[in-house]
């Protein structure tokens, strides 16, 4: 899956649910590598936007969000964020209750991860 079929796709409805701020992120970045440099800056260490916005939505979001979500973790480089969301079980079922497009946009951020 292309960036911008990412970005149009599922991913659109997933950074909507995380807020105004990360919406205008994903659609402002022009590549996976730019989405993950900005979410990174834009979490601030000290801070923790990104992954306290993560905790937060995990609970509310739709399956194929969910997963979606824990690969985007990954391809930002917060991989330890998805694997305590899910009980160290990241990676188990990755795909359960996804369609084929969440399915796509899973394997481009696994494919993109650093």
């Amino acid at each position: 899956m292309e960036f911008n079929e990412f970005k149009s796709g599922p991913a659109s409805s997933l950074f909507a649910g995380l807020g105004k701020d990360w919406a205008a992120i994903r659609e402002e970045a022009y590549s996976f590598e730019h989405l993950r440099r900005t979410i990174i800056h834009y979490n601030d260490r000290d801070v923790g936007r990104f992954v306290a916005v993560v905790r937060r939505y995990a609970g509310k979001c739709s399956s194929g969000e969910y997963r979606l979500l824990l690969a985007v973790c990954a391809l930002a480089d917060f991989g330890h964020v998805a694997d305590e969301l899910a009980g160290g079980r990241a990676w188990q079922d990755i795909t359960r209750g996804c369609d084929h497009r969440f399915r796509a946009a899973i394997a481009a951020c696994v494919e993109a991860a650093p």
